[in-house]
């Protein structure tokens, strides 16, 4: 009975693939097939990702905010080998030739049966440093609400505008156009009324604050009434 033999090395009794032994498997297949290059879009002010259509915050730098988008963009577009057991890919630095282009180094790791593997490449990185939605109406000083924070009775303390400061998450700050002081007290400007309306509502379950709301700037756009809210909270 003919033995089983690699046809590219000759060795025999040994398990194939394909007619090949692992290590000639390994050799000459193109076991993970990674993009040429990554597109995508990051804001230069904030560092949000532009993925599936609109803007999120992940990262609070560029180089991750870059490196996420590239992890995202590579698992959608690899080809894995099927004999390819398990794989992870590992990015490194982020560089630029000598054209100012951008490069990162893709590193992936796998095994066939347990043999390892290490495959290195350099992709091309086409990001679009631009400036995402909301930074551009932060930019701009775009509002939708104002919470008009005052002190009963006419009195304003530094200490309510500490508690009321204190119920601002991310999203309130990320939210924030405009912040102006005045004698009577402080007029935070939001870019979405959702927002304004949200932050009232936790710090009004939590104190004993006077609400008041009201409407300016009323106009009409495609038939639809649009007014800027105006929330006055006393505390």
């Amino acid at each position: 009975m003919p033995s089983k033999f690699c046809v590219r090395c000759g060795k025999e009794n040994v398990k194939l693939i394909d007619r090949l032994c692992i290590d000639c498997y390994i050799k000459t297949k193109k076991l993970i097939l990674l993009p040429k290059e990554i597109n995508g879009k990051v804001c230069k002010i904030c560092y949000a990702e532009f993925l599936d259509g609109k803007w999120e915050n992940i990262h609070d730098n560029l180089q991750d905010s870059v490196k996420d988008l590239a992890l995202r963009e590579i698992s959608k577009k690899i080809s894995i080998d099927k004999n390819v057991l398990d794989y992870s890919i590992d990015l490194g630095d982020i560089w630029k030739d000598s054209n100012g282009k951008e490069h990162v180094k893709i590193i992936a790791n796998g095994k066939i049966d347990n043999e390892k593997f290490t495959i290195s490449e350099d992709i091309n990185i086409n990001i679009d440093y631009t400036i995402c939605d909301a930074c551009k109406k932060r930019k701009s000083k775009y509002y939708e609400a104002i919470i008009q924070l005052r002190g009963k009775n006419g009195k304003f303390l530094l200490e309510k505008r500490r508690l009321f400061e204190s119920f601002f998450s991310e999203e309130e700050i990320s939210n924030l156009s405009d912040i102006i002081e005045g004698k009577e007290g402080v007029d935070y400007y939001f870019i979405k009324k959702s927002v304004a309306k949200k932050l009232v509502s936790s710090v009004a379950s939590m104190t004993d604050a006077q609400i008041n709301e009201s409407f300016q700037d009323e106009t009409t756009k495609k038939g639809k009434r649009l007014a800027k809210l105006v929330i006055s909270l006393r505390l």
